[in-house]
């Protein structure tokens, strides 16, 4: 990841599961991500149903001028997948979410 140093541990703390009762979207929660001892919060993570069974996690989005939802946020993929595994962790022992299966993933940037 560009300007974090090689071997550098990333941490992720899931808190504060919201369940949505909607047709797609069925939990929202934030995650704080350490990276160097620098912590950011990701507030609004959205989890929704795959329309074959399963779950994606998704970043915070935006509506752009051209009426398209972008990501708040821009995360590059070694961090997008176990950022969505730990969430989906989370759920799972909060009882919000089934245990993994295949169908797992994190979508956006």
């Amino acid at each position: 990841m560009a300007g974090v140093p090689d071997g550098e541990i990333i941490t992720f703390t899931v808190r504060n599961a919201r369940p949505v009762d909607s047709k797609v979207l069925f939990a929202l929660v934030d995650v704080d991500l350490e990276i160097a001892g620098v912590l950011l919060t990701i507030a609004g993570i959205q989890v929704r149903r795959l329309p074959k069974g399963g779950s994606s996690v998704h970043l915070p989005t935006y509506k752009a001028a051209d009426g398209s939802w972008k990501p708040a946020i821009m995360l590059p993929e070694e961090v997008r997948a176990p950022l969505a595994e730990t969430v989906l962790a989370f759920l799972v022992e909060e009882g919000l979410a089934v245990p993994k299966t295949s169908a797992w993933s994190l979508a956006g940037g």
